[in-house]
């Protein structure tokens, strides 16, 4: 199981870390590049959204927890649903409050350091690591095994983190900018109490895990961050998951474990908030934006919410000739370019 692929494709609350720590880590120069196209012919081409069918139409939205520009240019068809909503809900809530609260619940109890947790054989190969990025185990001295080995993939996405929001992020604040209520699927103490769950031993094993992949993608000259988002822009779900899931060892607890609280249980509390709130409010309409990684099998959401009886419609996006003032043609299809609010 790649377990980095897993944890950036399921858990927003770990690049609210990340970017918390890359401002300690280098100084960026947040002036955007204006008519940067580099990216414009690798935009999403068939974006993982759904309708929950009804009178009052809600919608699901499977995000990627980046802050590429790939997956920032957002299709008209996901603007579109935004605008026709009236509550916009992400994992979390994404506000003020949550940047204080995921530091606090990272960090290591005062007066311990990652040293005084990790084998010496562990700390070297840490350090090994990261001497390739510039760096030293030493920017992590201060958190939690689990942190340090979620946030290792992500120092390849400093700049883009640092002058780019996350999808996520810039959905909530889109949220807010067009006057849409929001709110939260789960809570920060909620997706942290996963990690703090595994035991020390599990979370050195998670870090090793890490390492090995990293290691591996590394002797490559690829980086696993762009083949995730490269199997993201294509849109099947079925190559997302066989992504995040190859090399998933059945006879592994930790693998497990790892997806039974990182996946199955979360999926299944998900459901049953969605299920809830669709139930309670018939005349609302919703807008749920959860990690793309939770919506594939028969443990992902599409699956559980049509077990609770709803029907889910795979929204098309088809080809046009013109688009709306302030969006961009890409091969035929509307995107609305990538603008910080």
């Amino acid at each position: 199981m790649k377990k980095q692929a897993v944890i950036i494709g399921v858990t927003i609350v770990i690049v609210v870390v990340f970017v918390l720590l890359a401002f300690s880590l280098i100084e960026w120069d947040s002036t955007k590049e204006e008519g940067d196209e580099s990216y414009a012919m690798d935009v999403t081409m068939n974006p993982f959204l759904w309708r929950i069918e009804g009178d009052k139409p809600s919608y699901l939205f499977g995000s990627m927890h980046l802050a590429d520009e790939r997956i920032l240019t957002l299709p008209d068809v996901v603007i579109e649903a935004i605008d026709e909503v009236d509550v916009v809900y992400t994992e979390v809530k994404l506000d003020a409050e949550l940047q204080a609260i995921s530091a606090e619940l990272s960090m290591l109890p005062t007066g311990q350091t990652l040293d005084d947790l990790l084998p010496q054989d562990v700390i070297s190969r840490l350090d090994s690591y990261l001497s390739t990025k510039g760096l030293t185990s030493s920017v992590f001295a201060q958190y939690k095994i689990w942190v340090t080995a979620a946030n290792l993939a992500l120092l390849d996405e400093i700049e883009n983190l640092l002058k780019n929001l996350p999808l996520d992020q810039y959905i909530w604040n889109s949220a807010i900018f067009k006057g849409k209520n929001t709110g939260e699927l789960e809570t920060v103490e909620e997706q942290i109490n996963i990690f703090d769950s595994f035991s020390l031993e599990e979370q050195i094993d998670m870090l090793n895990d890490t390492l090995d992949e990293l290691e591996e993608y590394a002797s490559r000259g690829e980086s696993i961050i762009d083949v995730m988002i490269d199997a993201y822009i294509e849109g099947d779900l079925a190559v997302l998951q066989d992504f995040m899931l190859s090399d998933f060892n059945e006879s592994n607890p930790i693998d497990i474990k790892f997806k039974t609280l990182l996946l199955n249980n979360r999926n299944y509390n998900m459901t049953q908030r969605i299920s809830q709130l669709i139930s309670n409010n018939p005349d609302i309409q919703y807008f749920f934006t959860i990690g793309a990684g939770h919506y594939y099998g028969e443990n992902g959401l599409i699956t559980l919410l049509e077990n609770e009886g709803f029907t889910i419609t795979r929204v098309q996006f088809n080809e046009c000739n013109s688009c709306d003032p302030g969006e961009q043609m890409i091969n035929q299809r509307c995107y609305e370019p990538y603008v910080v609010k």
